[in-house]
């Protein structure tokens, strides 16, 4: 019988690693009153300007549900506006002011948790780890 190594199971270990990460964002976005998926939803809106809300999840690799409701508790601090789309039914999202001075204000936490993850990995591994989670997000 052929004994299976669990402790190198793909699946297993990415969301370790997922949840050991989002931890250290979350640190660091919670220092400004937000969470790292409220914050990855703000740069999303700040980037992806004038995309639809499936537009907005899609470039996130997100759950459209999970973003919704991101984007209702980032409406209700004022951070975003809604607005109807030119084409179709659906809805774009760009940032108020406020929302646009805390991603400001957020950059250098993030830079920091960015650092902090490069510096214990090495620069060298952190780079290589980018490019294979970017391949395994194609999967």
């Amino acid at each position: 019988m052929i004994k299976d190594d669990f402790s190198l199971c793909m699946l297993a270990n990415v969301r370790r690693a997922a949840r050991a990460v989002s931890r250290r964002y979350d640190r660091e976005a919670r220092k400004l009153g937000m969470t790292a998926a409220q914050f990855s939803a703000l740069t999303h809106i700040r980037e992806g300007k004038g995309r639809t809300t499936g537009e907005l999840a899609e470039l996130g690799s997100m759950d459209r549900t999970t973003l919704v409701r991101n984007i209702a508790l980032l409406q209700k601090k004022g951070l975003v506006r809604v607005l109807e789309a030119d084409r179709g039914n659906g809805k774009v999202y760009e940032l108020t002011d406020k929302g646009e001075t805390l991603v400001k204000e957020a950059l250098p936490f993030w830079r920091k948790a960015q650092a902090d993850l490069a510096e214990e990995m090495g620069a060298e591994a952190f780079r290589d780890t980018i490019k294979s989670l970017k391949i395994l997000s194609k999967v």
